[in-house]
């Protein structure tokens, strides 16, 4: 009997810790680190409002913060594409003299 009631008790830690783990990690989201590739999907309206408010004559303001002034300049690429947190982003090129 006591050997039944120990099984009982370590099957449900053991099912209680799996259900928890599982709990946390579809709550994590993995974020892209500064020194990899970064890709961020759009949808169609999003992409048509961007290309629409440049091709109207507007003005886009784009402010570029410091982490991302040094990404670029500490970066290896010639040239590329780095996206902000409010779905904008801007590309980046480097002339061969700097």
């Amino acid at each position: 009997m006591k050997r039944k009631l120990v099984l009982s008790i370590v099957f449900s830690g053991a099912l209680a810790l799996s259900i928890g783990f599982v709990k946390e990690f579809q709550s994590t989201k993995v974020f892209a680190q500064t020194n990899g590739d970064q890709y961020k999907f759009v949808t169609k309206e999003e992409q048509d409002q961007r290309e629409n408010t440049v091709a109207e004559g507007k003005d886009v303001i784009t402010v570029i913060t410091a982490e991302e002034q040094d990404m670029v300049e500490n970066s290896s690429a010639q040239e590329g594409f780095v996206p902000q947190a409010n779905g904008l982003g801007f590309y980046f090129g480097k002339s061969p003299d700097n």
